[in-house]
């Protein structure tokens, strides 16, 4: 009974996690069908209560921004729940997220990947001067970021005490982006990429997706793999990077669509191969051609590397593409201590 009631309650964590807003019981309710559960409202209301008490979910709202969201603590607790069913899990993550991405290049409009990055408030001057030059050097998911102070919540993420969060764009932003253009793409792994002079030349270290539950650029980063602050000083060094393929095809579009996501500052493919031919080493399957992409927290990498501790979590949350700001407003920020 008890393994069934945790079940439960991590189901309806996880609910509150992909939701963009906060969310009540009746919709959590909806949500969970889908899954498998038959919770009535009352039962809901009553877990909910549970964990208010333990301090997973936010009291209760009323009104029209009614409802409840995830503290830090809740997304601790679903990050660290289930294991055993999260142990090849990462390569579905990849492939969930990329689904709910709804933003057009085209209008501008719509949800984009974002990966969530929370250090101390106090931390956030020097943090910001480590940020600055990865961006500038173009060894980001593009020029955007969001940001969050204490209290404040993005994408349903609760900012705890003491704490800023940034959000950076995550790679999984073009695979959804060419998802709504009709193009397939197969995340194969994520790796420590060597560069010399700005230009990619080996992988030295890899983690495919289909075999680990951990984002391969939070283990690197955490195991100090890697020198962005290197590179982006002096153009060689070890950043985090993607390696995806898609079907040959449908070179010409995917061509269109990273150009278009540079200039608009969220980021494209950072190498594209030839169709049929490896990349860098590494072969893709008949018909399809590797793409390399910038690791989207690279610049959070940076601010590690700098001894600035950080608890950062991939694969996040989407975020309205609208509410993003430049990278260089976050100098601003700091400059009017408005964090």
């Amino acid at each position: 009974m008890k393994d069934i009631q945790t079940r439960q309650k991590i189901a309806i964590l996880r609910v509150l996690k992909d939701a963009y807003d906060p969310v009540g019981s009746s919709q959590i309710a909806e949500e969970l069908k889908s899954h498998g559960f038959e919770l009535c409202g009352r039962t809901i209301r009553l877990y909910l209560q549970e964990m208010e008490q333990e301090g997973l979910v936010t009291p209760a709202k009323r009104g029209r921004d009614g409802g409840r969201t995830l503290t830090y603590l809740g997304h601790e607790e679903v990050r660290n729940a289930l294991v055993k069913e999260r142990v090849s899990l990462l390569a579905s993550r990849v492939d969930s997220l990329a689904s709910q991405v709804t933003f057009d290049p085209v209008t501008r409009q719509g949800l984009v990947a974002l990966n969530l990055t929370l250090l101390d408030r106090l931390h956030l001057p020097g943090a910001i001067r480590e940020i600055l030059p990865v961006f500038r050097d173009g060894m980001s998911m593009g020029r955007l970021v969001a940001f969050g102070r204490p209290g404040e919540t993005i994408g349903g993420f609760l900012i705890p005490p003491g704490k800023v969060a940034v959000g950076t764009v995550c790679s999984v932003t073009l695979n959804g982006v060419l998802l709504g253009s009709r193009v397939p793409t197969r995340s194969l792994f994520g790796g420590v990429l060597e560069i010399e002079n700005k230009t990619p030349i080996r992988f030295s270290d890899v983690i495919f997706y289909s075999g680990t539950s951990l984002d391969p650029l939070e283990v690197f980063i955490k195991a100090k793999l890697t020198t962005v602050r290197k590179a982006a000083r002096t153009g060689s060094g070890r950043i985090g990077a993607g390696f995806r393929e898609f079907p040959s095809s449908a070179l010409p579009e995917v061509e269109r669509v990273s150009q278009l996501m540079h200039e608009i500052g969220v980021g494209g493919c950072l190498m594209i191969g030839k169709p049929n031919q490896a990349l860098l080493d590494f072969p893709v399957e008949e018909d399809r051609t590797g793409f390399l992409i910038n690791g989207g927290l690279n610049p959070m990498a940076a601010v590690e590397e700098a001894g600035f501790p950080t608890a950062s979590h991939a694969l996040s949350t989407v975020f309205d593409f609208n509410k993003l700001i430049h990278y260089e407003e976050l100098v601003d920020l700091v400059m009017r201590e408005e964090y």
